[in-house]
């Protein structure tokens, strides 16, 4: 869909406090003031033996506006197709999230997929957690998207379990806080010294506002729902936020990939 830069989304329905946060707030997590920023990140990402894993997380938090304990969580098999294809919109199951409710992510972004790639062709090349049948990609469908690296072998990451209160009385969800502190330790390195890992999620959320992005693409995006709504939440035509992501980080090089 068309944008126009500078003008504001038309907001068609209600529009719940935690998208008004994203889009106003200051507070909590910081955003990314430009794409030029979020250049600096990825190339300081792509550093090391682990930089086309880290590359891949990078943009599912501002390609996918993923949280880092729900992306760390993720299986192959959720984002690859059996066939080996990468999906488009894969589901986040309720086990892995926050709040405990599923929701649909995007996997559009060009800069994305080309680092999703590389890092499978990573662990292809290190032998770590294939298939038998070449199925999914050449990965074990049931094993971690993202591991971690021990020695020269590649191993899950390793969770803890945070309890909070809500309204509604005690909850639990896991922690990666190996990812979490990676994540902030690469932000500072970058001068970015208000970001955490949640900064994806705002900061995409902001730009693509900024941009004039119609506000169901936005909230299709951060997978928040407007107050009418409880478990599900109606999703507009995904190929406006495929042209809309495409067209906010066009740019920005996907890094992590060996020509």
């Amino acid at each position: 869909m068309p944008f126009e830069k500078g003008h504001r989304p038309v907001r068609r329905r209600p529009v719940s406090d935690a998208v008004k946060r994203l889009e106003a707030s200051k507070k909590g997590a910081g955003k990314i003031e430009s794409k030029a920023q979020l250049k600096h990140i990825l190339a300081n990402a792509n550093r090391g033996e682990t930089a086309e894993r880290n590359v891949a997380l990078i943009w599912f938090l501002f390609g996918s506006l993923t949280r880092i304990g729900e992306t760390c969580q993720l299986k192959v098999k959720d984002v690859f197709t059996k066939d080996g294809e990468i999906k488009s919109i894969f589901r986040m199951r309720a086990e892995y999230t926050k709040t405990n409710q599923s929701r649909d992510c995007v996997l559009v972004l060009k800069q994305q997929q080309k680092a999703l790639l590389a890092w499978r062709d990573r662990r292809i090349a290190d032998n770590a957690m294939l298939s038998t049948d070449g199925s999914y990609g050449g990965l074990y469908g049931e094993s971690p998207l993202f591991l971690s690296k021990r020695g020269k072998r590649w191993v899950t990451l390793a969770f803890n379990v945070k309890k909070y209160q809500t309204k509604d009385g005690p909850k639990e969800t896991l922690v990666c806080s190996s990812m979490e502190n990676y994540v902030r330790n690469l932000f500072k390195g970058c001068g970015f010294y208000q970001g955490s890992s949640h900064s994806g999620r705002k900061s995409t959320a902001s730009l693509l506002s900024d941009a004039g992005v119609g506000y169901d693409v936005i909230q299709m995006a951060i997978g928040h729902v407007s107050d009418e709504m409880t478990d599900t939440y109606i999703i507009p035509d995904p190929q406006r936020l495929t042209d809309a992501l495409n067209s906010l980080y066009r740019s920005v090089p996907a890094l992590g990939v060996k020509e």
